[in-house]
């Protein structure tokens, strides 16, 4: 059965994809001591088998975790390894044209926890609730792979947000391009969405009150059919 979502509703899953977005520059500077901005350049929907296709060709570093709580599902971030190296002699202040030491390495795997956490950090925040995930698992692999390997337990009812932005380091040259997919259970993700309202005055997501929220319809009026 196809995923079907109120169209209304999609202002609201715009403004937890920006919380999270917006969360992330936090955390750099707090727990990284990094100051930063982060621009969203894109925001669309696909089913989860046109994520490879999504990734292109080549090699890709791609960090994922499980969420185990919902909206559960998978996170996946992705970038170049150019924006790794860039990333990496960013962090160490030592150059990496010789290829990644030790070093290098941690500093990478550190930087794609705190930009992981912070992202899911503030979606939860915004849901007013907890989303526990493990250490996101680095690896460096062609698209297609890290792909296969992400998506093995996502259900073919899935739909996958995929997010393009670009994260401008303060007082340097450095901004780099990173791809975000979030790919939730689609009925633990609608049932969040559907507790959901955005508040006039702040054009925040709020919580429904308890009155107002429905059961879970998967036939509500003007939905949006994010695939077979």
């Amino acid at each position: 059965m196809p995923l079907l979502i109120d169209v209304r509703k999609l202002s609201i899953i715009n403004q937890l994809i920006k919380s999270g977005a917006e969360n992330v520059t936090a955390s750099l500077e707090t727990l990284a001591g990094v100051e930063a901005t982060v621009e969203i350049k894109s925001l669309s929907f696909v089913e989860p088998s046109d994520i490879p296709a999504e990734m292109g060709d080549g090699e890709i570093y791609g960090a994922r975790v499980r969420l185990t709580e919902p909206p559960y599902g998978v996170f996946l971030m992705t970038f170049s390894p150019a924006t790794a190296a860039e990333v990496a002699s960013l962090l160490t202040n030592t150059s990496t044209e010789d290829g990644f030491n030790q070093l290098h390495e941690s500093a990478l795997s550190e930087m794609c926890n705190v930009l992981t956490s912070g992202f899911i950090d503030g979606i939860a925040n915004t849901l007013e609730t907890t989303i526990d995930f493990a250490t996101p698992q680095l690896e460096r692999d062609q698209a297609t792979a890290i792909a296969d390997d992400a998506l093995t337990h996502v259900r073919r009812d899935s739909m996958s947000i995929v997010l393009d932005s670009i994260v401008d380091i303060a007082d340097s040259d450095v901004a780099f391009k990173l791809r975000i997919f979030l790919v939730p259970d689609p009925g633990s993700f609608v049932h969040v969405i559907d507790q959901l309202e955005l508040d006039r005055s702040t054009s925040e997501p709020t919580r429904s009150k308890a009155h107002e929220v429905e059961e879970l319809d998967m036939t509500a009026e003007d939905p949006v059919d994010f695939g077979e």
